[in-house]
């Protein structure tokens, strides 16, 4: 089994909580194959902002944090909510008009 399918596996389970390091996942899969040294490089590598990443499964929250990237609504710590507890999105527009239209 790759590694990205068993750091999914361990977070969705509940053995490991997010954002991790590399020691913590080492402690979670818990697999010879995979000692730290293997986990923090294939953190390192297939981590947001890595310009040579061809796949990224990780993003990096702080020094040697990480956290799982996936398609799904989240709790978000580390973005704080709004002041007034509203949608971090502007409100659309509620008039019909288009630009270039004339105004009436």
């Amino acid at each position: 089994m790759s590694l990205d399918d068993l750091l999914r596996e361990v977070v969705a389970t509940g053995k490991l909580a997010e954002p991790f390091t590399a020691l913590d996942a080492a402690h979670a899969i818990s697999l010879d194959d995979w000692p730290i040294a293997k986990i923090q490089n294939f953190l390192a590598r297939h981590c947001i902002g890595n310009l040579a990443a061809t796949v990224m499964l990780v993003e990096r929250v702080s020094y040697g944090k990480y956290r799982l990237i996936y398609d799904g609504p989240r709790d978000d710590p580390f973005r704080p909510t709004p002041p007034d507890g509203g949608s971090k999105r502007p409100s659309q527009r509620t008039t019909p008009d288009h630009p270039g239209e004339p105004q009436s």
